[in-house]
């Protein structure tokens, strides 16, 4: 029994330090936020996580796997061209709204522990992935279904069209004083506009 209820203090702590990061950012919380939050005591935290690095590396690492995963699967699959575009777009778009915290974590990452963060990428085996999507690029701008366009401006491209309106959700909805609900509108509708725009622009 205690086994269990030990489990459920550390999850409530976890699950409470996703949404305060988030909500606050990794400076702005502190072990006592979270403690307080998650009605546990600065002492629950420190005995299951450490510090706050540690907490908020592990919620980071789970975060990135479910993403590196996600995106790394489409852009391996045999589909269709035009399919597998599509399929890498909407990874983005229909794991960031659930897992909001991800740009957050990534950016404070590139600003505290870019090597950490290299190292994280790099067990993903990226290049392979890379290789593999920069082959069939070639292979449709040789067919010429598509024009011929640096692989690596393409993917950037792509990159910045799905994580900005994630990564930069709070300070858009102040400066358009928008409400979350019709933010998340928006974003259904930009999905299917990035989609659309990244496949004109392949078109020869």
């Amino acid at each position: 029994m205690a086994k269990i209820q030990s489990s459920n203090v550390r999850e409530r702590i976890l699950d409470v330090a996703r949404e305060l990061f988030v909500a606050k950012g990794y400076a702005a919380t502190s072990i006592r936020d979270i403690a307080t939050a998650s009605d546990a005591n600065v002492a629950h935290v420190k005995y299951y996580f450490g510090s706050k690095a540690d907490l908020f590396e592990i919620i980071f690492d789970e975060a990135f796997e479910i993403l590196a995963n996600r995106v790394f699967s489409a852009l391996n699959s045999d589909m269709p061209f035009e399919e597998m575009i599509e399929n890498w777009i909407n990874a983005y778009y229909e794991l960031l709204p659930e897992y909001p915290q991800i740009p957050m974590f990534i950016l404070n990452e590139i600003s505290h522990s870019p090597e950490a963060l290299v190292k994280k990428i790099l067990k993903k085996n990226p290049q392979r992935i890379f290789s593999r999507f920069s082959d069939r690029m070639e292979d449709e701008i040789r067919k010429g279904t598509v024009r011929p366009v640096p692989v690596l401006d393409f993917g950037l491209n792509v990159l910045s069209l799905c994580v900005f309106p994630f990564m930069f959700r709070g300070f858009v909805l102040r400066i358009a004083n928008m409400s979350n609900n019709d933010y998340n509108a928006l974003l259904k509708e930009h999905k299917q506009y990035v989609i659309n725009f990244v496949l004109r622009a392949l078109q020869p």
